[in-house]
């Protein structure tokens, strides 16, 4: 009897030894390497080293394959991608990978209830502001101001642009742009899009805990270890000193925060006008309401797509699109900061002023600020 009982206490001993909370380390690491035209890194709390680098090659090689599929501008061995799509625009459908399909189906899911504010289908009138903004960087270069495309010029070719030119068939897993004038430009989705996918993969392979950022693009993993919040802070759209943070967002649950500004591409045109990237498809200008918009959500995906309505839009129209996302979709946060100059929110919002900017928030985002909670 005593033997059983040694022997009972042993595996009890052993059972409550495998229980034991294993202790996980901080790790960090980052690379220009994997694409998107940015800096991508990845923070992970892992038991040691090697199991982070394992979860660092995941990361960077999944993201290298997404930004094969998803560029309009170079072509890859045996990979159809955006460009692929394009080039084929009034000859032929061309089969794509599920991520695609996937991805070109949320941006079409999105397209009406923001009103048309975010459309990837403008690839004819930002290919435009594409050149324009390269003329315009190198002018700036040589101390001149840029040149401003000529409105009947971006009218024309917005005639190119719309849903109707694009045919996705799921079932052959094909895209077809129907017109030979028309073009995707899935630049307003595509980073964000590739940060939720590599973000569940690696909570699939077992990372318990950690952050992706891809150039701002911040996908929060479950929670810290320790039970701290995560911290992310709102960058300042000044373009001399963009590394201010004029508020932090805490959360402790996954995440994503992502920023739709005037200050990530852009030229100076006549005047000192800032001329960005984020075009309004009411004008075919860049949009003129904030300088930035800051959004909350779980799907780094949705929040790279949502974020563009709530930049373009008026301010009205912009709090009405969430406000009927929050009530179309219960279960699903989301929330928003707006960044004005000083002095220069619409009429009627409570705003908090930080150095030479006005602060507008979500009445839902206030208890995850620290300005709202200092």
């Amino acid at each position: 009897m005593l033997k059983k009982a040694l022997s009972f206490l042993l595996v009890i001993a052993l059972l409550s030894g495998c229980t034991k909370p294993q202790t996980l380390t901080k790790y960090s690491n980052q690379t220009i390497e994997a694409g998107f035209d940015t800096i991508i890194t990845l923070i992970g709390y892992t038991k040691d080293k090697a199991e982070f680098d394992a979860y660092f090659e995941i990361m960077k090689n999944e993201f290298t394959r997404l930004n094969e599929l998803f560029d309009k501008y170079n072509d890859y061995d045996g990979v159809n991608n955006i460009k692929t799509i394009n080039d084929n625009a009034g000859i032929a459908p061309v089969v794509v990978d599920q991520a695609i399909l996937d991805m070109l189906k949320l941006a079409k899911e999105w397209y009406e209830p923001s009103g048309g504010s975010f459309n990837v289908t403008m690839g004819s009138v930002l290919e435009i502001w594409h050149e324009y903004r390269d003329m315009g960087q190198a002018d700036n270069s040589d101390g001149k101001p840029g040149e401003v495309p000529p409105l009947h010029l971006l009218e024309e070719a917005n005639v190119c642009t719309g849903w109707q030119f694009v045919e996705i068939d799921e079932s052959a897993k094909t895209v077809y742009i129907n017109n030979a004038c028309s073009s995707l430009d899935v630049g307003g989705i595509a980073k964000g899009f590739a940060t939720e996918i590599v973000a569940r993969l690696l909570v699939e392979e077992g990372l318990k805990a950690g952050i992706v950022n891809a150039g701002g693009n911040v996908r929060l993993i479950n929670t810290k270890p320790d039970g701290a919040k995560w911290a992310v802070g709102i960058q300042s759209p000044d373009i001399e000193n963009t590394s201010e943070s004029l508020d932090t967002l805490y959360a402790d649950k996954s995440m994503s925060v992502v920023t739709s500004g005037d200050y990530q591409r852009y030229y100076i045109g006549p005047d000192d006008v800032v001329y960005h990237h984020l075009i309004d498809p009411s004008t075919l200008y860049p949009a003129r309401q904030a300088r930035s918009v800051t959004i909350l959500i779980e799907d780094s995906g949705l929040a790279d797509t949502l974020a563009k309505p709530l930049f373009i839009l008026p301010y009205d129209q912009a709090l009405a699109f969430l406000e009927k996302f929050n009530e179309d979709h219960p279960d699903v946060f989301m929330g928003a900061v707006w960044v004005y100059d000083k002095g220069m929110q619409p009429a009627g919002t409570q705003a908090i002023d930080v150095g030479e900017f006005s602060l507008v928030h979500s009445e839902n985002i206030k208890p995850y600020s620290r300005l709202y909670n200092e």
